[in-house]
């Protein structure tokens, strides 16, 4: 009976209240070693002052580590060895550096005495000063040392996305690619890659140096590109477009409302097979997907067994579908401007909601589609954007469409645009990204009437004839019932007039004429998963945009467009692969193309077919390095490129302002990633901690006073000449000092507690 009446009291508290204590402890050891590991950082630093000052002959009154209160201490020799209240810092106090005493003359003396810190050579001093940035970098080196000869698991720097519309996209980036280096720089993974580019200079194009699978040769070949990042004004920073790279493990998933509940892909799901053929990563899945332009595809994955041990999980095997869906690239930057095809956009679709946010709270859905959003019907993503920039805490209505089981439904709701920060001035947002484009049903958004070049589109002539949110039901009287579709469509009718007809709101059917030209990827079909390698012999085109000049690839809309200008009324060659083909077995294939102005558009290249409805789990590779010295070495390196880092971060924020002071965090933010880092594993966490070290070094030695790098300005002022600054100097200015300090604390502290809150 007793072990009944414990049973059921299980049942009743263990579901939730267990739980909750389980994570609350989970949460506590984090923190508890995070406080460990920043009382390690700083006790080394302290450590570095305290024996260079032993080694200089001076003495030490007290070694501490933290502030405030003593928790627990002990006295050895003539130090007093202390653990405070708060480890967030620490200090050695010298002889020298309290006994001072007021002369006559209102100037602040130091009792004479050779063991005091002020009576030793300037040199000496120096050293002292400077012992504890000197082990912060040696305690960062062997830290990471560490950490390689354990070994760490790191997300490589392949491009696993790309952006589209973005630098690496129009540079001809492809999944795959291996970033290797940077302005020939480094790069051993994904995070080298990202900090490099957030701290890159805004006016200078980066040297990409890369890594790329050549069938031809057999064997991987590296190459150069020149290009230049982009700022990315939502998170305030620069950005080149690319993602990390990915497995064949379904880690998240847009739901496919075409498909029933249990015949598609779910979390968790290893992909094996797509139509038979097997797949080792993201990129053969994607472009098998790709090939069969929107179709489904029957796919074999590895499924957990449900209710199986997350120790021991058990699995099977089961057939499931899925497809890439179509997206029409834009000619602009994505947020400005809009997909199109032959000038005919598609509605809107939501590519994520977050959760937690306005649009969540809504009732929006990722995969949603919008059908009217305020007054307008059928918007354009750029519509929405601007629409939410412009009604901060406004409720805005919303009416979307949504598929259950291949049946569409639509539903009404409201959205209330956030302002987010009190510290930044952003746009308002709502947590929802509209970047996707409607598939399934032929409804018009909008005509774009120009390209970017002026060039009237080949649906310019429609406007105001076909209106937003009218429906395509017919090409040449056949009907056509999806954007699939009329792509195929339109492509099998290039070079002639074609009649395209629509309904809109239970009016009559209406037809009107465009004229689909021909032009690379008409003449002879490419496959979506084409690797363009050459037009006219070459691969590449240089093009100067606003004053800045870049390299584009003949594989991108633009690059192939620049070629077509100079080849028109001449036969030229086009090489290409088909990146969906076996490796081992793929083939070069060059298709002759005769250029005439019509073709100068390549406005098949800005279809494209992705699998971006599922996200998979981040590709980890385990990086280790056994031989001390090598991973010793390696140490330095890491330490010494973080340390510049640290530079370039700050020059980026006060100078160039080409990365936002939101991008720092302080103390409690540093506490909260050090949590989340400490959940990864003691590899992590260390290497974490390794960051903090060298990050520290460069902070304690910047040329502020309180900090170790205004006390040596001071040394360096009193070696030039000849005598020391004014104590009056010194404390006035440690007074500005500790100001500035405290005022830089509280700004980061309230910005991290913004940050929690979601108020920044």
């Amino acid at each position: 009976m007793l072990e009944g009446l414990m049973a059921s009291a299980s049942a009743q508290v263990g579901g939730f209240a267990l739980a909750d204590i389980m994570d609350v402890l989970s949460s506590l050891k984090n923190y508890l070693l995070i406080f460990i590991g920043f009382s390690l950082v700083i006790f080394f630093h302290e450590l570095g002052h305290f024996v260079a000052a032993k080694l200089c002959g001076v003495r030490v009154h007290k070694f501490a580590i933290g502030f405030f209160k003593e928790i627990f201490g002990f006295t050895y020799g003539e130090t007093r060895y202390s653990f405070n209240a708060l480890p967030l810092g620490g200090y050695v106090k010298m002889l020298g550096q309290e006994d001072f005493e007021i002369d006559k003359s209102s100037e602040l003396a130091v009792k004479d005495n050779p063991r005091a810190f002020t009576s030793k050579p300037v040199g000496l001093r120096m050293i002292i000063v400077s012992a504890g940035v000197f082990m912060n970098m040696v305690f960062a080196a062997l830290l990471f040392m560490l950490v390689f000869m354990i070994g760490i698991k790191a997300n490589p720097a392949e491009v696993g996305w790309i952006k589209p519309g973005s630098p690496a996209e129009r540079v001809g980036l492809r999944l795959g690619d291996k970033i290797v280096a940077v302005n020939d720089d480094r790069i051993s993974d994904h995070n080298d890659l990202r900090v490099a580019i957030m701290l890159a200079d805004p006016d200078e194009p980066l040297n990409i140096t890369y890594e790329r699978y050549d069938p031809a040769a057999g064997k991987v070949r590296r190459e150069n590109v020149t290009v230049t990042p982009e700022m990315n004004e939502e998170q305030n920073v620069l950005q080149l477009g690319v993602g990390w790279a990915v497995d064949t493990t379904v880690g998240l998933i847009i739901p496919e409302p075409m498909l029933p509940e249990g015949g598609q892909l779910q979390v968790g799901d290893e992909i094996l097979e797509v139509n038979g053929q097997p797949v080792r990563d993201f990129y053969q899945v994607n472009f098998a997907l790709a090939n069969l332009r929107g179709d489904f595809a029957d796919l074999k994955v590895r499924r957990p067994v449900e209710g199986s041990s997350p120790d021991k999980p058990q699995y099977e095997e089961k057939r499931v579908k899925w497809r890439a869906r179509l997206s029409f690239q834009p000619e602009g930057r994505p947020e400005k401007t809009s997909g199109h095809l032959l000038g005919l956009v598609p509605r809107a679709r939501l590519t994520r909601v977050v959760e937690g946010e306005r649009a969540a709270e809504a009732g929006l859905k990722s995969g949603d589609v919008i059908v009217r959003w305020g007054n307008q019907i059928a918007p354009r993503a750029d519509e929405i954007t601007k629409s939410v920039a412009e009604n901060p805490e406004t409720p805005i209505p919303v009416t979307v469409l949504r598929y259950e089981n291949g049946e569409a439904r639509t539903s009404e709701h409201q959205v209330r645009p956030k302002v987010p920060g009190l510290l930044f001035k952003r746009p308002p947002m709502v947590g929802l990204y509209p970047d996707g484009q409607e598939n399934d049903l032929l409804v018009v958004a909008d005509i774009v009437t120009e390209h970017l070049d002026g060039t009237p589109t080949p649906a310019a002539g429609l406007k105001g004839l076909l209106p937003r949110g009218a429906k395509i039901t017919k090409l040449n009287d056949e009907p056509v019932t999806s954007w699939n579709q009329l792509v195929e469509r339109f492509i099998d009718l290039a070079g002639t007039p074609a009649r395209l007809s629509w309904t809109y709101e239970g009016q009559p059917e209406t037809s009107g004429t465009i004229d689909v030209p021909r032009t690379l990827g008409t003449t002879f079909r490419l496959p979506p998963a084409r690797l363009i390698t050459a037009i006219d012999g070459r691969s590449r085109v240089e093009l100067e945009t606003d004053g800045k000049r870049s390299s584009l690839s003949v594989d991108q809309w633009r690059g192939a467009k620049e070629v077509l200008k100079d080849c028109v009324g001449r036969t030229v060659a086009v090489e290409y692969w088909d990146q969906a083909e076996p490796v081992g077995a793929r083939q070069l294939y060059r298709q002759e193309l005769a250029v005439t102005q019509e073709m100068v558009d390549p406005w098949p290249l800005r279809v494209q077919y992705a699998a971006n409805d599922i996200l998979t789990n981040y590709k980890l590779v385990p990086v280790q390095e056994t031989n001390p010295v090598k991973a010793m070495m390696i140490g330095v390196r890491k330490t010494c490129y973080f340390i510049e880092q640290v530079y370039v971060m700050m020059k980026r924020m006060i100078i160039t302002r080409s990365m936002g002071l939101e991008q720092i965090s302080g103390p409690l933010g540093i506490i909260k990633m050090g949590s989340d880092v400490a959940d990864l594993g003691l590899p992590q966490l260390m290497y974490f901690l390794a960051l903090i070290s060298a990050n520290l070094a460069v902070i304690n030695f910047l040329p502020l006073p309180i900090f170790d790098g205004g006390v040596f300005v001071f040394l360096l002022i009193e070696k030039i000449k000849g005598k020391p600054v004014s104590l009056k100097v010194q404390v006035a200015t440690q007074i500005i000092g500790l100001t500035l300090i405290i005022g830089v604390f509280l700004f980061v502290t309230f910005q991290d507690i913004a940050k929690m809150l979601g108020w920044a």
